[in-house]
């Protein structure tokens, strides 16, 4: 059987490897292509952005309560405000989502104000402005506050320029939080590393409307860009140290225990196979292993390697006994041709009788081996049916009937179901028989038993029975001690052969007197 050659294979320590990295590199390419810790980061700006403009519309709802007298109906109805359930809170919470969010292009310039600027929100910006000025110093964010027209009336810059023209303005001028994120253009040159970084190149812009008893009365505007991802991994380099150390060890821990649970096992079942195939068949122990599947594999060949080294071993004695067996036989023929053919002037026709009477009788012989080891072949070669069944009453009583003449068959009249075939249980029981036969029995009995799911079925008979030193040799290829009766030595044989393929056994039991073999069925279901 020839084996198909894969045109390309690697080891398995190469499989392992890959595995290894595969494992190291999984969190570091989740991290850049799913943008999880950047997107963290432009959440993490967008919420202090939030607490950011909370904090400046707190302080400009104040100054405006203080005014007096307020004017009437001032600001902005709110059309786009969706107010929670409880009205005590109001929050924003951060809905900006990197991996999909729209990359809208860089903020336009403010124009010049169509309106006259408003002087309450003027009056209000005044106050307020310093203070933001002195905060951007450390929140380092772009602060702007613009009246419910959209001019800007306090922060870092554009002060009396209108933004009414910027979607972000003209949508929370309606009473409803905006946050989006717009392209970044930077005068200075970009550092190579942080070409990786997509935060590099935006900049994260909210807008939270001031409302006061239901009116927008302005809108806070800021804007910054989120830290970038790898100037932070910096700043966390210790604990991303840590975690890459922990997941290399921990990869190479896997590759480790992969290689020592499935590639040690593998290896060493290669290396036995190699020393099979030589023909070596020195015992040699496997690496055992707690993975099933291999442990079973390993069962497997170790039972294969047993079953095809004592296959071997049986080839080898049978080829033996049987060229033993044939040779003597044709020295004879070859003998009594040789002697015939230059004496046959000088023998007498009593002479020439006899050697016609021997050649035809190791003929005859030759013939009975042949015929026998036929029987052997197809008995070694049998694969039994599921569905044999044979009742061993049934069987029993046709050989009462046949050999009726010859000898008293006795057996149990009960129904005992055995997973064998009944062609096969009779030709066992009739190879017994005959053997008792050849050693001069005259009453053959059958027990039956059933034991642990298994029926032992005695055979008993009282002939000449086994002398001790022949015990041992009973079940040899081609011994017998009825040869000049046309004995084979193959009877047992065959009978144990067709036995183990159903799964049975036969065995000699010591008897006082006669002959007692033991054939072990399996019971049918």
């Amino acid at each position: 059987m020839s084996i198909r050659q894969t045109p390309f294979a690697v080891r398995l320590h190469t499989v392992f490897g890959v595995i290894f990295f595969v494992v190291l590199l999984l969190p570091l390419s989740g991290m850049y292509f799913f943008r999880i810790y950047e997107g963290e980061l432009v959440r993490q700006t967008e919420s202090e952005l939030i607490a950011e403009g909370v904090f400046i519309s707190t302080i400009y709802k104040d100054e405006f309560r203080k005014m007096k007298p307020k004017p009437p109906h001032y600001g902005n109805p709110v059309t786009a405000l969706e107010l929670p359930a409880d009205e005590r809170y109001r929050p924003f919470p951060p809905q900006m989502n990197l991996n999909n969010a729209d990359i809208y292009p860089p903020r336009p310039d403010p124009i010049a104000p169509p309106f006259t600027q408003d002087p309450v929100a003027l009056e209000i910006g005044k106050k307020i402005s310093p203070l933001l000025q002195e905060a951007k110093t450390s929140m380092l964010s772009s602060m702007r506050v613009v009246d419910p027209k959209g001019t800007v009336v306090a922060g870092t810059s554009e002060e009396g320029l209108s933004l009414a023209n910027i979607e972000e303005i003209s949508t929370v001028l309606t009473g409803r939080y905006i946050s989006l994120i717009r392209q970044r253009i930077s005068d200075e040159p970009r550092p190579a590393l942080a070409s990786l970084s997509r935060g590099t190149e935006i900049r994260l812009f909210v807008a939270l409307p001031i409302v006061e008893k239901e009116r927008v009365i302005g809108a806070v505007y800021l804007s910054r860009s989120p830290r970038n991802v790898l100037k932070a991994l910096y700043e966390e380099r210790q604990s991303v140290f840590a975690a890459g150390l922990f997941v290399l060890v921990t990869a190479a821990a896997i590759a480790a225990l992969l290689a020592y649970m499935i590639g040690r096992p593998l290896t060493a079942l290669t290396r036995h196979a190699q020393q099979l195939a030589t023909g070596d068949w020195k015992p040699m122990p496997l690496s055992s292993t707690p993975i099933e599947e291999i442990a079973s594999l390993t069962g497997s060949f170790e039972r294969m390697s047993s079953t095809i080294q004592a296959r071997s071993e049986y080839i080898r004695s049978f080829a033996m006994h049987l060229a033993h067996e044939f040779k003597t036989p044709l020295t004879a023929i070859q003998g009594a041709i040789e002697l015939m053919h230059d004496h046959a002037n000088d023998m007498t026709p009593e002479q020439r009788e006899r050697f016609m009477e021997n050649i035809t009788k190791d003929t005859a012989r030759m013939k009975a081996l042949v015929s026998r080891l036929l029987e052997l072949a197809r008995a070694d070669m049998l694969q039994p049916g599921s569905s044999d069944i044979a009742d061993i009453s049934n069987v029993a009583r046709d050989l009462q009937r046949k050999y009726a003449s010859k000898a008293a068959v006795t057996f149990p009249d009960e129904k005992h179901l055995a997973n064998i075939g009944s062609d096969i249980l009779d030709t066992v029981l009739g190879n017994l028989i005959e053997n008792s036969l050849q050693h001069g029995a005259k009453n053959i009995r059958l027990d039956v038993q059933k034991k642990s799911g298994l029926l032992e079925v005695d055979v008993i008979d009282d002939g000449e029975g086994i002398t001790e030193g022949n015990v041992s040799k009973v079940f040899t290829p081609f011994f017998t001690t009825k040869r000049e009766a046309g004995g084979t030595g193959l009877g047992l044989v065959i009978t144990r052969s067709l036995l183990r393929a159903h799964g049975g056994n036969i065995e000699y039991i010591p008897s006082k007197s006669g002959a007692r073999f033991r054939i072990t069925l399996k019971t049918a279901a």
